[in-house]
């Protein structure tokens, strides 16, 4: 045992329940050390090994860890093979990936569990996804249930699409706590290797033994896990269902709430989701030509390119790789990564080369995640119910803009051809009017004084270039118009402009410096025409 491991055992002061730990492994030397080290509360700890190529078995035996090697046939197999042939030391057992981790939460559940001797033939078992640093939980689709606590004289499995799935008999339970799941560690080549195979079993898994539509009751009865499996058969038949999902996770489970790495791991899915799509497209042809599903070699069909994502990964296990992959002889991951799925982490290729002679590329969206994801929900939601409100339905507008965030006084009439960008960087005072068509491009603040008239067509522009800077930033200047103003028809305010009480600015008339109050301006770029006299 390492000094580190043995480290660890000594130090471990929490619960020590009887339970047996069976690590499933394939190449795993990135994983398994801190795998182990999470099992330290066990005394019967064994590493199932599928033939590892690299120092996996190595660092399980110098870790204490007892070290199995059996060929992969199937994960059920597996499973079972373990339970058949591995003597171990206590009835019940936690099978954990290599990169899973106990949290010592998960631990005292399991020793308070076991210490009233459960009659259950099994447990379900939550897990936490964690990627690009943080838990995904909406976007993971949490709580997500698999078996993993069991007695080993009470189950056994058999083989499902990728994973497994208990054979029926015996009553099973549910524990409350996580454990954690590192799914990226080995990178997102890793992700879509697996997933590629993945996408094979499911594909075959589904022509094969469970093509049949779920009755009603399957999909609106029963357990959880139950109805999910239905649905998922369900899936199978939808049309546009990658992008669905995609959609589904990040607007319905609120994934688009979490982030980069919530959206990262959508597209991910939908990914999944596609692969699976396009090799039942292929076994569909297969079979009615008249070959057998297994007569196709679909891992390679919808093969994607893998690449290297060690910005989604903890520091520790960020590795460097010039790993050929199938796109092409002598073509890298690191080279592929910034050409054709950069973006994905919101990168862009650090050897594109621009005109010395002329305008950059402008710079990238200044804008926040938070402000993109509002601007979405105001033009997928919000314009579209404020164009289609009745002409004096005045209050509805007011309302739906106070509930994106501007803030409007009493009596304020807005109507509804109105063209508002950033609702809530509009301030309207008490009896303001802007009038039909009228231009309210806010991405700057735009304050609006009381009883202040904005005519028709007229255009109020908080927003504008950098035009000396190459990379043409965008400068957001403020715009604010005092009390008993009037804004003329089809007239223009620039940004950075301050208009005084009372003043006008007539029809057609453009401004980009400030309006004295009192004042009546006209003509482009506007000049000063006459005192305002009101009688």
């Amino acid at each position: 045992m390492s000094d580190r491991h043995a480290q660890i055992e000594r130090d471990w002061k929490g619960p020590r329940p009887a339970v047996s730990v069976v690590v499933l492994t394939l190449n795993e030397e990135i994983n398994i050390e801190e795998c182990l080290a999470s099992c330290a509360f066990s005394d019967d700890v064994h590493v199932l090994d599928s033939g590892s190529t690299d120092r996996t078995c190595e660092i399980a035996r110098r870790a204490g860890a007892t070290v199995h090697v059996h060929p992969f046939e199937s994960h059920g197999k597996q499973h079972n093979w373990a339970t058949d042939n591995i003597d171990m030391k206590h009835d019940w057992v936690f099978h954990l990936d290599a990169d899973e981790r106990f949290t010592p939460e998960i631990i005292e559940e399991i020793e308070r569990l076991l210490e009233r001797v459960p009659s259950e033939s099994g447990f379900y078992v939550l897990n936490k996804l964690m990627f690009m640093g943080r838990w995904i939980k909406r976007s993971s689709g949490y709580p997500a249930y698999q078996m993993r606590l069991f007695h080993k004289e009470r189950m056994r499995f058999c083989d499902y699409g990728h994973a497994q799935r208990e054979e029926p008999g015996g009553v099973i339970g549910f524990l409350k706590e996580p454990y954690l799941h590192y799914s990226f560690c080995k990178g997102l080549h890793d992700w879509f290797e697996k997933h590629n195979r993945y996408s094979s079993l499911e594909a075959r898994q589904f022509i094969e033994s469970d093509s049949r539509l779920p009755k009603l009751r399957e999909l609106v009865s029963g357990g959880a896990i139950e109805r999910r499996r239905a649905w998922k058969r369900v899936s199978y038949r939808v049309p546009m269902w990658p992008t669905m999902r995609y959609l589904a996770i990040l607007f319905m489970l609120g994934g688009i709430f979490e982030g980069r790495a919530g959206r990262t791991y959508a597209r991910l899915l939908a990914t999944y989701e596609q692969m699976i799509r396009v090799k039942l497209t292929l076994l569909r042809s297969a079979r009615a030509g008249g070959r057998h599903a297994s007569e196709v070699d679909s891992y390679r069909v919808a093969s994607l390119v893998a690449f290297d994502a060690k910005d989604s990964q903890p520091e520790s296990a960020r590795q460097t790789t010039g790993e050929t992959t199938g796109a092409g002889v002598g073509e890298t991951v690191g080279e592929m990564d910034r050409e054709r799925i950069g973006d994905l982490h919101g990168r862009t290729n650090e050897t594109d080369e621009t005109d010395v002679t002329g305008q950059l590329i402008p710079e990238a969206s200044p804008w926040t995640f938070k402000q993109k994801v509002l601007r979405a929900l105001w033009m997928l939601v919000g314009k579209p119910l404020f164009r289609v409100s009745f002409h004096n339905w005045y209050g509805v507008r007011r309302g739906l803009l106070r509930l994106f965030g501007a803030k409007v006084g009493k009596d304020v009439r807005v109507r509804p051809s109105v063209n508002v960008e950033v609702p809530w960087n509009l301030d309207l005072r008490d009896g303001a009017i802007i009038g039909d068509y009228a231009v309210l491009y806010s991405l700057g603040r735009i304050t609006v004084g009381e009883r202040t008239i904005i005519s028709q067509y007229a255009h109020l522009c908080a927003g504008t270039h950098d035009h000396t800077d190459r990379r043409f930033p965008l400068i957001r200047d403020p715009i604010e118009i005092g009390p008993d103003a009037w804004i003329g028809a089809d007239a223009y305010v620039g940004p950075n402009v301050k208009v005084g009480r009372l003043s006008v600015l007539g029809a057609r008339s453009s401004t980009y410096k400030d309006l004295a109050p009192e004042t009546v301006y006209v003509g482009n770029p506007s000049h000063a025409l006459k005192k305002r006299e009101l009688h």
